[in-house]
């Protein structure tokens, strides 16, 4: 059973897809809840802005899904930042070494109607969910193409494989938002679904919160629950304060 968050003493850092939105066979087809961003406004009020979404979306996808919503939010796996509303995103620059690899990925002609390369600029993932056969192919692929260069690392979530410069993670997120007003001095408590959540909710961990796990599957976290409605639906009492 989860605990009810503090209000002046809980930060809380919520990944998206699978969390907050069910997962879609490709990126672009989730379904938002449409009371979701009055919820995430409603939420963030009650715990002073120490609200983020952390995400491998861009920053300004996330925008886009929860407009009218205004909240903190650190997207592509740590490599943007914005953790105050009214701030603009801090972007990482991307290494070289990245176009080579896209150059290649378009090259290698593995994108078909099945599978799909998505280019965020700081990062290429590419879904296949639609084709879970070539995954241990694809993710060889992936891991080929980034072997030569130190500064590049290759991530792999649900039916999704990810090349991204090294260093950043959904742990150097929370970490990050941690040393930022208004999250600072409050207790870190990470919400995700997927394999890459786990930094996040090891970060939080160490930092003195826990995290919980959303659904089945191995986990570090401490707590757990049961799917994206199970979330929102606790989220939603957190908002009114009980």
């Amino acid at each position: 059973m989860l605990l009810d968050l503090e209000p002046d003493g809980d930060a809380l850092f919520l990944d998206f897809d699978g969390t907050l939105v069910e997962i879609a066979p490709r990126p672009d087809d989730i379904v938002v809840p449409r009371h979701l961003p009055a919820l995430i406004d409603r939420l963030s009020a009650r715990l002073g802005g120490a609200l983020a979404v952390v995400s491998g979306r861009a920053v300004h996808a996330l925008d886009s899904y929860l407009s009218p919503a205004r909240f903190a939010a650190s997207g592509l796996h740590g490599m943007e930042n914005r953790w105050n509303t009214g701030d603009p995103v801090i972007r990482v620059q991307p290494p070289e070494s990245l176009e080579s690899v896209r150059a290649s990925l378009v090259g290698s002609g593995i994108a078909d109607e099945r599978v799909r390369v998505e280019d965020k600029g700081l990062s290429i993932a590419i879904h296949y969910r639609a084709a879970p056969e070539r995954g241990e192919d694809i993710i060889a692929l992936v891991h080929d193409l980034a072997a030569p260069y130190a500064d590049l690392s290759v991530l792999a979530g649900k039916m999704v494989v990810e090349v991204k410069p090294s260093g950043y993670s959904k742990a150097t997120a929370v970490e990050d938002g941690m040393r930022q007003s208004p999250f600072s001095g409050r207790r870190p408590v990470f919400i995700g679904d997927d394999v890459t959540d786990e930094d996040g909710m090891r970060a939080a961990t160490a930092l003195g919160g826990y995290g919980v796990k959303v659904g089945e599957g191995p986990s570090l976290a401490e707590k757990r629950i049961g799917s994206v409605r199970h979330v929102l639906d606790w989220l939603d009492r957190q908002s009114k304060g009980h």
